[in-house]
């Protein structure tokens, strides 16, 4: 099911929590007017709706402003591989011209701001600015999908899901508003165990196990879709990260 409604006049970039982490980031009060003239409209998405369909051909853009979305696509056995979770700032879509490939599903409460293709373009023209913040996210997803394949191909599954528990946390702390990994009951996770086992190419099953490996090692805590990491720097060395990847 594609995502619901939609309102042009709650769309409000000035006063937009991810401001500082989105494309408009180094946009002043005059030029953020500017931008936000080029944004079609904000849609709204429940947990299950899809942004994107693999079907229909992208003729937009999606910035994520709030909640979490995952990429991935369905193979011919009807499995699910996702390939990278979008959270707030990130692009979903840009550059596509035909058939998409892949699908975007909103994994929680979702709104996104979605730009016409052409309008984005015309926005990455005129503003130097949204087209160096444009290529630092398109940067960083590459990053990110290289990393996943290292995970799918030369780490087990312990050392993989230690790879994507950490960068996952990282990210949400740095992109999350109001996200803090030293909170004590922890931060939200937005990735479940079958989400998890979809992403790594391992079974659901082998996810719990090795998840209840590390809450007996201490490594973790887990519970109502949070997640705490107690020993980042053992956890860390499980899955050869580096946060500054």
């Amino acid at each position: 099911m594609s995502c619901g409604g939609s309102d042009k006049n709650k769309v409000n970039c000035m006063e937009c929590g991810i401001r500082k982490d989105s494309l408009f980031k180094d946009l002043d009060d005059e030029e953020i007017v500017l931008a936000e003239s080029h944004i079609d409209l904000q849609r709204q998405c429940k947990p299950g709706e899809y942004v994107i369909s693999e079907q229909h051909q992208a003729k937009s853009s999606y910035i994520l402003a709030s909640g979490c979305v995952i990429l991935g696509t369905y193979l011919e056995d009807g499995s699910r591989q996702i390939f990278q979770l979008a959270l707030p700032g990130d692009v979903i879509g840009f550059g596509v011209n035909k058939d998409n490939g892949y699908f975007a599903q909103a994994i929680s409460d979702v709104k996104v701001c979605v730009m016409s293709n052409t309008s984005l373009d015309n926005l990455v023209k005129n503003h130097s600015a949204v087209a160096m913040r444009l290529i630092e996210n398109l940067a960083k997803s590459n990053s990110s999908y290289q990393q996943y394949l290292l995970s799918l191909g030369r780490k087990d599954a312990r050392q993989a899901l230690a790879y994507l528990i950490m960068d996952v946390t990282e990210r949400l702390k740095k992109q999350v508003p109001g996200c803090s990994l030293d909170k004590s009951e922890g931060c939200f996770f937005p990735l479940n165990q079958e989400a998890m086992a979809d992403t790594l190419g391992i079974t659901k099953v082998h996810v719990s196990r090795v998840i209840s490996q590390f809450k007996k090692e201490g490594l973790i805590e887990c519970s109502h879709k949070k997640l705490k990491v107690l020993n980042q720097e053992k956890l860390g060395e499980i899955g050869n990260y580096a946060a500054s990847i």
